[in-house]
C-alpha cells in the first residue's frame, strides 16, 4: 500500500477526497461513508448502514469534502492546517497524520 496523496484538514475539521480518489472508491455526493478509528489512523470507507459500530457516518459534500468530528480529531492529535496522508487501498481508504507517516 502506498501513499495516494496528502490533503490538509480545514479549519472546520474537513478534508477534500479528490475526484481521482473518489472515483476509485464510486463515491459521489450525497453518499455516505463511515470513518472507524484505529489506534492512530482512520479507516473510510463508503457505508449504507448509519448502525456501524465504533464508526462515525458522514455524507461527501459537492466538493468531495467530509467533516472529520472534533472528538475523532483530538482522540488522534489532529488539528487545523495538519497534513494528512492519504491510503487507497482495495475499497478503503486509511487517513494517517502525514508526520508520523514520514517519520516511520
Amino acid at each position: 500500500m502506498e501513499r495516494y496523496s496528502s490533503r490538509t484538514i480545514d479549519e472546520l475539521g474537513r478534508l477534500v477526497l479528490h475526484g481521482e480518489l473518489r472515483k476509485l472508491l464510486g463515491l459521489e455526493t450525497g453518499d455516505k461513508v463511515s470513518l472507524t478509528l484505529v489506534d492512530s489512523i482512520v479507516i473510510l470507507q463508503k457505508s449504507d448502514d448509519d448502525s456501524k459500530l465504533n464508526s462515525v457516518v458522514c455524507q461527501v459534500s459537492d466538493l468531495g469534502m467530509i467533516d472529520i468530528p472534533r472528538e475523532a480529531r483530538q482522540r488522534l492529535g489532529w488539528d487545523t492546517k495538519d497534513k494528512i496522508a492519504l491510503y487507497h487501498t482495495g475499497n478503503i481508504i486509511i487517513l494517517k497524520s502525514a508526520e508520523k507517516a514520514d517519520a516511520a
